[in-house]
């Protein structure tokens, strides 16, 4: 499976599972991010299933995101399928299902490989939901969120780590953290220097680097987006 195939599998995969649970109301609080700049987006934060249980409508709310940091929170009260639209032609752009597993997420939208080639049957953006309560990435620590569409083998200080698509487990921070990521190459026959850095960390805050493909086509420099949140 070619790794643009592995990472669109994730998205659906994510998607799929959520669906299996039954439907309730839930307040559920977000924030977002883009891998590239997301404007005029807007969602509705009160679904027509909580309003039938008696909940006050609302007016649609515009989202956005920053290249540095989560944005929001923002809040939505109904069961786990969010819909986001266009702000001007009110057309369907993406939409997640949300486990019961938290009700805290980072939303990573992602533009959908497939939208240029055949928009009438392919949404704008695919977006993968990540747990992003303070009970899955504790203050001092840091995860991962792979998505770069192939395994990824490092080190983190002195510990080797592999990184599956999608969330790793969360690792303790230090003061200065030296970080060093491999890719396997094209014809998977040998590792090529993905990331070799070192990041400064506060003991109170929380990080997470999110991996995306290289931005150049035939490079091995991932992009890596590396967002804090400072934690009480």
């Amino acid at each position: 499976m070619s790794s643009q195939l592995q990472l669109l599998s994730l998205f659906i995969l994510f998607g799929s599972a959520s669906l299996a649970t039954e439907p309730s109301i839930r307040k559920i609080e977000f924030s977002v991010y883009g891998h590239t700049p997301v404007r005029r987006i807007e969602y509705i934060p009160v679904s027509e299933s909580a309003v039938a249980a008696g909940a006050t409508p609302q007016a649609a709310i515009t989202i956005e995101t920053h290249s540095l940091a989560r944005m929001g929170p923002h809040h939505w009260l109904g069961d786990g399928q969010i819909m986001f639209v266009d702000s001007t032609t009110k057309k369907k752009v993406a939409h997640v299902y949300l486990p019961q597993t938290s009700n805290q997420w980072l939303l990573i939208f992602v533009p959908n490989p497939h939208f240029k080639s055949d928009p009438n049957n392919h949404l704008k953006y695919l977006i993968y939901a990540y747990d992003d309560s303070l009970k899955n990435l504790p203050k001092s620590n840091l995860s991962f969120v792979n998505l770069t569409g192939q395994t990824l083998f490092g080190t983190l200080e002195a510990k080797r780590i592999k990184l599956e698509l999608g969330p790793s487990e969360c690792y303790p921070i230090v003061k200065s953290l030296p970080i060093h990521l491999w890719s396997p190459s094209d014809h998977r026959d040998k590792f090529l220097p993905a990331l070799s850095e070192t990041y400064h960390c506060k003991s109170d805050h929380r990080y997470l680097m999110i991996l995306f493909p290289p931005v150049l086509l035939g490079a091995v420099d991932l992009d890596v987006r590396f967002l804090c949140e400072a934690v009480q």
